[in-house]
């Protein structure tokens, strides 16, 4: 199962990938994923090691060059030499995506509330008082985002096990500049190297590798 962060950075991230290697290019890579992990493109990017195998296998350590590239695109690092390193969002589409969810005042509420324990979707809404309609329909759309992640389980009145969920983030800054919007994002623990996106794209540079 991908990583929280790894779902987070996957739709864009194959955006890049399109891009950047252009359709015939492409298409020789999905065939070749198709063919030896029977994984499509997006699938392999939350996979990211199958990826990486496959870009080597092509390119052989000119892969270097191009997963740099897709790293200075979406992503920047700021490592220091004790605590953990807190991420500036370099894409503007993901940047955008997280600073409207933190601007949103009832996603902010569910995303603090689900920061400070895991909690089953129900409970969430009970503490905050959000209707259930409104309130699914926004869960929803921060789990699909990335934004919320499965934690856990807990057990219903009935016995049946619901999952819980927890925020991504323990702390998000934004800004602007000159060059417009600055989102930084300081990860909950261990969610940084559960990523082999991060893993790859990074290796030795967090100590992850």
């Amino acid at each position: 199962m991908a990583s929280a962060l790894d779902r987070l950075l996957a739709q864009e991230l194959e955006s890049m990938i399109r891009e950047k290697l252009g359709e015939k290019t492409c298409k020789k890579i999905v065939d070749r994923l198709h063919q030896r992990y029977d994984l499509s493109l997006a699938e392999s990017v939350k996979d990211f090691y199958t990826l990486d195998t496959t870009l080597r296998e092509f390119f052989a350590s000119g892969a270097d060059a191009i997963e740099e590239d897709f790293t200075n695109r979406l992503i920047s690092i700021n490592a220091p030499a004790n605590g953990r390193p807190w991420i500036t969002i370099d894409d503007r589409k993901l940047a955008k995506l997280i600073a409207g969810a933190y601007g949103d005042i009832e996603k902010r509420l569910i995303l603090e509330v689900a920061l400070r324990h895991p909690l089953v979707i129900s409970h969430m809404l009970e503490i905050l008082g959000i209707p259930i309609s409104s309130g699914y329909r926004l869960l929803n759309e921060l789990v699909e985002d990335g934004l919320l992640t499965e934690q856990g389980y807990a057990e219903n009145s009935d016995g049946k096990k619901v999952r819980k969920y927890t925020a991504l983030f323990e702390r998000v800054k934004m800004e602007l500049d000159t060059k417009g919007l600055i989102v930084q994002v300081l990860l909950k623990e261990n969610i940084l190297k559960e990523s082999q996106i991060i893993r790859v794209l990074l290796r030795g540079k967090l100590g992850v590798a």
